[in-house]
């Protein structure tokens, strides 16, 4: 489907709404409103039209839920290198160092060829950060997420991260499972919920108990609890 071939299908109050749809539509894609129209129940099929300013809301709500949870993904990735650099600065000799792929991600050669542990860390991509803490021993894993940890939480939190980092439309995108509170899911707020019990507590509820993520994706609209 081409842009021309779209329009007609969204229902527009005037011109400049009718420009704005054509910009956006040529900057993010006829591919992802023709999504975005399926999400809100559109059937081409049956000769319809949708609002554009549906269409504009579920857009900008997605942007704003993908800015909040980028903001906190970085925080969790400052997080764990802290953790990890604190801990083994000055203690390197370990044998749960590990490589992965690419350069970057040298973690144990690079450490070996007297790379300062935190410059090594600031500089390894989150999906082998990810694979390093699994590698870690348990007590480091108790001790930086408590009873959250377990594998499956940290797989589905590195699916998360690949999708905000992508513009992924959150809405629609088929994230891995994850378990928070006993219970195992897989929509996007118990991916957002499973990011929020992996981060330090004053991230996830502000000093005060009433700021934090939990606040923050509010202002987008969804209730975690």
């Amino acid at each position: 489907m081409t842009k021309d071939e779209l329009l007609p299908f969204i229902e527009f109050k005037n011109e400049k709404e009718k420009e704005e749809a054509e910009f956006y539509i040529s900057v993010k894609g006829v591919a992802l409103h023709c999504r975005v129209l399926y999400f809100l129940g559109f059937s081409f099929s049956l000769g319809e039209k949708v609002e554009w300013p549906k269409v504009s809301k579920l857009l900008r709500t997605d942007k704003a839920t993908r800015d909040v949870i980028y903001i906190y993904l970085a925080t969790l990735e400052e997080y764990i290198r802290a953790f990890i650099s604190n801990k083994y600065g000055n203690d390197l000799q370990q044998n749960f160092w590990i490589n992965g792929l690419g350069e970057r991600n040298q973690i144990k050669d690079n450490i070996e060829h007297g790379e300062e542990l935190f410059e090594v860390l600031e500089n390894t991509e989150f999906g082998c950060l990810i694979k390093q803490v699994e590698n870690l021993p348990t007590e480091d894993k108790t001790q930086l997420f408590g009873d959250s940890y377990c594998k499956k939480n940290l797989g589905a939190i590195k699916e998360l991260r690949n999708a905000v980092s992508h513009h992924k439309f959150l809405a629609s995108y088929e994230f891995k499972p994850c378990i928070v509170d006993g219970v195992e899911g897989c929509s996007l707020i118990d991916n957002i919920k499973n990011l929020r019990q992996l981060l330090p507590r004053r991230y996830r509820y502000g000093k005060n108990g009433q700021g934090g993520i939990t606040a923050e994706i509010r202002k987008c609209g969804i209730k975690l609890d």
